[in-house]
């Protein structure tokens, strides 16, 4: 299934429902004597969940439909962008183990429902792309910025490879040597044109040197996740904190 036809897919499930609609407006108040509620229509859609990397895990929910149903699945491989999907074989079960093809794909699954009236799908959200390994740091993060109180020190230059897709920063309190660390914690308030959000100390990509950093030298660690896995860097310590 090329993406032009899911798409058009799509769009014949939207006029199918649409008619369905417009056969239950004609119905009101005369449904027929044997209960049937006509065709199921989709009333929300499946959810794909799992770790997107080779060799994981995959599941889905079945989604929500208008009438009891009975449910087949069918997981689809796509391009990176979640188009030009395509039917992977054999793989019809609610769940699905990612496998060496699914590598830089998109996965979802269609799952169709079925009563006595006839049959309609709905397709998941996209799950990836897969990855084959780990991220691996290829330059330590290193910390920007003024090292004195009350200045705003940032993370730079941390360079990876095999394609994290999420990054994570944890700023550390060292000893006088670096070699002893804590993690710094809190909360504080962050504005901006006009309105303030609270946000966790030690998480940003930035962070504000404090009294409790005076005599200490700080650290970053950086935890980059894709599909496959998790890795992190470290930030060699910075001279110790002054005022």
């Amino acid at each position: 299934m090329g993406v032009g036809r899911m798409v058009q897919g799509s769009r014949l499930l939207v006029v199918h429902a649409a008619l369905v609609g417009g056969l239950a407006a004609l119905a009101v108040g005369a449904a027929p004597a044997n209960g049937d509620a006509g065709p199921p229509v989709s009333t929300s859609s499946p959810s794909a969940t799992g770790a997107p990397g080779l060799g994981k895990q995959l599941g889905t929910t079945s989604g929500g439909w208008s009438t009891s149903v009975t449910v087949t699945y069918q997981w689809l491989r796509c391009d990176a962008h979640f188009a030009g999907c395509t039917k992977i074989p054999g793989a019809t079960a609610a769940s699905y183990t990612v496998v060496d093809a699914d590598v830089g794909h998109v996965l979802a699954a269609s799952v169709t429902a079925t009563n006595p009236s006839g049959s309609a799908a709905a397709i998941s959200n996209g799950v990836g792309p897969v990855a084959a390994t780990p991220p691996e740091p290829r330059h330590m993060p290193t910390i920007a910025g003024t090292k004195r109180l009350g200045q705003r020190v940032h993370v730079t230059a941390d360079r990876w490879a095999h394609s994290p897709d999420t990054f994570n920063n944890r700023w550390l309190r060292c000893s006088d040597k670096g070699d002893t660390c804590v993690r710094i914690t809190g909360t504080r308030l962050r504005c901006a044109a006009g309105s303030c959000t609270t946000v966790d100390v030690g998480t940003q990509w930035d962070y504000t040197l404090t009294a409790k950093d005076l005599g200490h030298r700080i650290r970053v660690r950086v935890s980059a996740s894709n599909g496959a896995g998790r890795a992190t860097a470290v930030s060699s310590p910075t001279p110790v904190v002054k005022r």
